[in-house]
């Protein structure tokens, strides 16, 4: 009895061992499904690892590292990680703090005492979940090829004040964490680059994994960063602490699982780090320290995204289970769909394909009939409404043929993203673009005036302009909009819940003070439409039929309506 026991639990533990075999056999082929798709519709151009615990269920390489030289990816190769460093600067920031070195309430000041008087209101912790309210070094312009901590630094140095009283809300911040990486160097004594070798990628044998700072270490195999035209926009700058990390897919599943180790931090630091913010008013932010936080989900996550690199690594803290996803040609990568994507195969339930975006639906109509029939089609099949139409992805198309010389081609295209997109500056930008390489300067004048209307900002627009002779007073003819139509703008416009854009007049000068940050002026380019000189954003007035204003529309980075209040 006791051998047909144990043989009947035997049969028992085969079972359950086929059946995981199966399971994971099955979430494999489904994972690969989803890429290949994914892949071969342009949503995808680079590595991805997913595995369960130590079990990698699946790793593959898709597409180009190097246009220029025609290398494939491999599942080796390096990327720019951008953000996705971050959680490296906490971690380091959490191992000096376990030694005693330094703690979570330090204020700024402690470590840069020629800090301005701000510096006083800000501590670690609030730099490492975003509420310091230090400003974005981005946000101030500082971008530029070989910038520097230092050059970070000086910029924010000669800042007056905050962007708001710090604890007081969520607003991601760059800056804050370059401080926390030269925060890390004066405490320890030692570059970051180094410091972050011997503490962390050492002891978890990150062989593959670096800071790219200003010694500018060889980074080998890597990938070249993109537009989704296939243009060039790769990694130029060296600051590090918000980003400046290079490491692939494998060492990246390494330090998932070092972190359910002891090695690095104790399980008490990382509870910590993987919790909600609470906010001065006792709300919660669903950041930790260099991790975006789901609760419901038990899981961490953040996205990284600078030049041609998006990136993205997401922890499941039960399961165990990880994704990490790497590429290198910019906003082709549809992070948000794959990802419902992934979660759904490693959960077992079914999964959506990501929609085929509408610009590979145009590039196919090109291959398979004239230009002219191409763009009749595509304008029927966007007026049936059942297509996502991709604004970046067509303009990414148009200039790929505008790259390859075929201007026909491109200024189709350009021209029918105008047409989807009217409000658009960058289409009519790019639509200008190509008229004027096909020879066309009366209409390639029209529309780069279209653009800079649009978004008088768009500096490269205006030096075109220039150049065509056009004198920059006729580029921004004098608007005289009377006092009771600027009158009419003023009032509380809500973009989120509790979270309003206020419109102000004093004198003859028009304000905005989105909630929690500082005011503005706004200047106008038409009787409607206004623009901000500090960041690329513009605003729309929208009226009723009765003629009175009713809605905001923000356009940045898309348009975004706020009713009025």
């Amino acid at each position: 009895m006791k051998i047909l026991r144990l043989l009947l639990l035997s049969l028992v533990l085969i079972s359950c061992q086929t059946e995981k075999i199966v399971e994971t056999k099955i979430k494999a082929e489904s994972i690969d499904q989803l890429m290949q798709h994914c892949f071969e519709n342009g949503l995808f151009n680079g590595t991805i690892l997913v595995a369960q615990g130590e079990e990698v269920l699946y790793r593959k390489a898709l597409g180009v590292g190097n246009r220029a030289t025609s290398e494939q990816l491999m599942p080796e190769t390096r990327f720019y990680l951008a953000s996705v460093s971050k959680q490296f600067t906490t971690a380091g920031i959490m191992i000096l703090k376990e030694r005693d070195l330094l703690s979570y309430d330090d204020q700024l000041v402690k470590f840069f005492p020629e800090f301005p008087d701000y510096g006083r209101e800000v501590t670690i912790r609030q730099m490492m979940n975003h509420t310091s309210g230090i400003p974005d070094h981005y946000g101030l312009g500082a971008y530029k090829p070989g910038l520097t901590n230092s050059d970070v630094f000086q910029l924010l140095n000669q800042q007056d004040n905050l962007d708001f009283p710090s604890g007081e809300r969520y607003a991601y911040s760059n800056g804050g964490y370059v401080l926390l990486a030269m925060i890390i160097e004066k405490v320890s004594g030692q570059p970051l680059h180094v410091f972050m070798k011997e503490n962390i990628f050492d002891p978890l044998e990150m062989n593959s994994t670096m800071v790219y700072d200003e010694s500018k270490p060889e980074v080998s195999p890597r990938a070249i960063g993109y537009f989704p035209s296939g243009d060039l926009n790769d990694y130029e700058i060296l600051t590090t602490g918000a980003g400046g990390m290079y490491s692939n897919v494998d060492d990246l599943h390494r330090w998932h699982l070092g972190l359910f180790t002891e090695k690095l931090l104790s399980p008490a630091t990382l509870k910590e780090a993987y919790s909600p913010t609470t906010l001065n008013n006792g709300s919660k932010s669903n950041y930790g320290f260099g991790w975006g936080v789901d609760t419901l989900a038990q899981s961490v996550q953040h996205s990284g995204g600078l030049n041609g690199f998006r990136t993205y690594i997401k922890r499941f803290l039960n399961s165990q289970d990880v994704y990490i996803m790497l590429t290198n040609h910019g906003d082709a990568f549809r992070l948000n769909e794959i990802s419902a994507a992934l979660d759904s195969i490693l959960s077992g339930k079914p999964f959506p394909l990501p929609k085929v975006p509408f610009s590979q639906t145009i590039r196919q109509l090109l291959t398979e009939t004239s230009i002219e029939s191409a763009m009749i089609q595509a304008q029927e099949l966007k007026a049936q409404g059942d297509t996502e139409v991709d604004e970046y992805g067509i303009n990414s198309l148009g200039l790929s043929y505008l790259r390859g010389d075929e201007i026909e081609k491109a200024v189709a295209v350009l021209e029918l993203n105008t047409v989807f997109f009217p409000n658009s500056s960058n289409a009519f930008d790019s639509y200008g673009e190509a008229l004027l390489k096909k020879g066309d300067t009366t209409g390639a004048i029209e529309n780069y005036r279209q653009s800079v209307q649009l978004n008088p900002n768009n500096q490269p627009g205006i030096v075109v302009l220039q150049q065509l002779g056009i004198a920059r007073e006729s580029i921004f003819p004098a608007l005289d909009i009377p006092e009771e139509t600027l009158e009419s703008y003023v009032g509380d416009y809500e973009l989120e819940p509790d979270f309003f854009l206020t419109i102000i007049k004093e004198g003859d000068q028009m304000f905005i003070h989105p909630t929690g940050q500082n005011k503005s002026e706004i200047f106008p380019a038409s009787i409607k439409r206004f623009y901000s000189k500090l960041v690329n954003a513009q605003f729309t007035f929208n009226k009723d039929e009765t003629g009175a204003i009713v809605s905001l529309t923000l356009h940045q980075g898309g348009d975004f309506e706020a009713p009025k209040k």
